[in-house]
């Protein structure tokens, strides 16, 4: 099986479907995230450092975009862009929806 890699392109349409999967794939795994964050702050100065904070938040954010453009490239490989790029949307809403209903369950 040969994969035509050429069908995905870095167009706006590849842009906001690996964003989407991104936003989906950080709110389906927030509490995983954040304990990574957490060490990663500790790792480069202190969680009292303001710096180390933003640092840790922007490297925590990596895994999460690059699975996410790894599912958005499967998934338009299989389906196509636009099936890729609404599925995309479906997770993220259904993401929302979890995180939504956990923080819920959580001040209860």
């Amino acid at each position: 099986m040969i994969l035509n890699l050429q069908q995905v392109s870095l167009s706006p349409i590849a842009i906001a479907g690996s964003g989407l999967w991104a936003i989906a794939l950080y709110w389906g795994f927030y509490p995983t995230g954040q304990a990574f964050m957490q060490r990663l702050a500790t790792w480069l100065g202190g969680e009292a450092s303001q710096s180390a904070e933003f640092w840790a938040g922007m490297v925590g954010l990596i895994p999460f975009i690059l699975v996410g453009a790894g599912c958005f490239i499967l998934c338009s490989l299989g389906l196509g862009q636009s099936w890729a790029l609404s599925l995309g949307l479906m997770a993220t809403i259904g993401g929302a929806i979890y995180e939504l209903g956990r923080r819920d369950g959580q001040q209860s």
